[in-house]
């Protein structure tokens, strides 16, 4: 006997904490929640520039994401983004 079943949804929500020593960023960290990219985003501001945390649910599937939803930022963060 055969059962079918349904494809599990691939859309996902990661949750990024990215800063830099200047206004140049450094390469994103993927947490694990919010309440971990926020404490990412906390350490991360005693010793950068700037600093912002921000999450964005998307499909992995198709690779399309939502805009992205600002969770913090500290210090100096370009107004656009």
């Amino acid at each position: 006997m055969q059962i079918a079943q349904a494809k599990t949804s691939s859309r996902v929500t990661h949750y990024i904490a990215r800063w830099g020593r200047r206004i140049v960023a450094d390469e994103p960290k993927v947490a694990r929640d919010e309440a971990h990219c926020l404490r990412l985003a906390v350490q991360a501001s005693t010793s950068r520039a700037g600093v912002i945390a921000f999450s964005r649910e998307g499909d992995l599937d198709t690779g399309a994401f939502d805009d992205p939803v600002i969770l913090v930022t500290r210090g100096e963060v370009p107004e656009l983004i």
